[in-house]
């Protein structure tokens, strides 16, 4: 594993860790208890009318704007073929995400079991779709981008870059973000994170982030990595 600055890996980890969790859980929800069903849709659908909100879609959505913001336009005079092919993926995530919404709206509506039966087939498949593509979407970004960050940007640059996206991201949502994030990395990849945050981050900003790690890693990686972050 390159010791370089990867502003991709450790995010995209964390979403895919939050992927295959929510996957399990909409494929194991038995659609005739409204209670069940009432859940997995609150989970799943995005508030468009809360920038706050932290459900699963609305975290996929937050995360594609901050990386057209903070990492795309940066990159753009470099490489703007690739940045338009990222982008023109990005809208039809977005596009995902809607529909995935307008089934969960749709599937809160019902009250009848059999009705709520079959939305949640197709809400399901639509879901599926959605993370199939957005999976896709992942590998894809760190094929293509990552080599020109890497061509173009000096690891401070990088670091700065990064710095900036926490920054525009609420601290309630990132703490959500390394919730997911945190338990995702490997010992290695988790210490190169906070070894870095550390450089560039506010000291109180690291004390969170070094709580919250505390919290969410498992007690023999967690001691062996505090350790070694110095």
């Amino acid at each position: 594993m390159s010791e370089r600055e990867n502003l991709f890996r450790p995010i995209h980890k964390g979403i895919r860790a939050m992927i295959y969790e929510l996957g399990r859980r909409l494929q194991s929800t038995d659609f005739t208890d409204s209670g069940e069903a009432t859940a997995i849709a609150q989970q799943l659908q995005h508030e468009l009318n809360s920038a706050a909100s932290n459900c699963i879609l609305c975290l996929l959505h937050a995360h594609s704007k901050h990386e057209e913001a903070d990492i795309f336009d940066p990159l753009r005079p470099f490489d703007s073929e690739i940045v338009e092919v990222m982008l023109a993926e990005h809208a039809e995530v977005i596009s995902g995400i809607l529909g995935v919404t307008k089934t969960c709206q749709e599937l809160l509506a019902q009250t009848g079991s059999e009705r709520r039966i079959e939305i949640g087939d197709r809400l399901n498949l639509e879901t599926n779709d959605l993370f199939a593509f957005y999976l896709k979407h992942m590998n894809n970004e760190e094929a293509t981008i990552v080599p020109v960050m890497w061509e173009h940007f000096t690891d401070e640059q990088l670091r700065a870059m990064r710095t900036q996206f926490h920054r525009s991201i609420p601290p309630r949502r990132l703490e959500e973000w390394m919730r997911w994030t945190f338990p995702a990395l490997n010992s290695q990849e988790l210490l190169l994170w906070l070894r870095s945050f550390k450089l560039d981050a506010p000291p109180d900003r690291y004390a969170e982030m070094e709580r919250l790690a505390g919290e969410v890693v498992a007690p023999h990686r967690w001691e062996t990595v505090r350790g070694r972050v110095g």
